[in-house]
């Protein structure tokens, strides 16, 4: 199944950058990865969501940058302090796969190319998001699930 997607050398490298860059970000930052439609089914950055998440400050903000009817992966830098006082910056990838999403093609593609993204942004903390946090519970819970990574 790895056959079927591409991952070009601009995105690796795109998505190596984000790591090293993000290390000490005392922001939340985001990079949008999704899946090209047929024929190439090539994994890239999606440009015009990464403009939005450029500027997010809150994961509130997620819900209306990200697609409802679209899956998404989302390497995501969450600062945060620990319990004994320590700034950390851990790497995250959230699965965002909205209850909206009525194709079966796109949610089996997704799913396939999950372990090859996984060890592509080198991250083993993965997060899957369903609930499309039009809630403020929702997000809330994110939030925890962030902080307990």
């Amino acid at each position: 199944m790895s056959n079927l997607y591409k991952i070009g050398s601009e995105t690796k490298n795109t998505i190596k950058k984000f790591r090293t860059s993000t290390a000490r970000a005392n922001s939340i930052k985001a990079l949008s990865i999704k899946i090209e439609p047929k024929p190439s089914y090539e994994i890239v950055i999606d440009e015009d969501e990464q403009e939005e998440l450029d500027v997010m400050e809150d994961l509130t903000e997620l819900a209306e940058i990200l697609p409802d009817n679209s899956p998404r992966f989302l390497l995501t830098a969450y600062p945060m302090t620990t319990k004994d006082g320590i700034k950390q910056t851990p790497l995250v990838l959230i699965y965002w796969k909205p209850m909206t999403v009525v194709s079966q093609e796109w949610k089996m593609l997704y799913a396939g190319a999950l372990e090859m993204i996984r060890n592509e942004c080198g991250t083993f903390k993965l997060l899957e998001v369903s609930s499309g946090l039009e809630d403020d519970s929702d997000v809330d819970e994110l939030r925890e699930q962030l902080k307990s990574c």
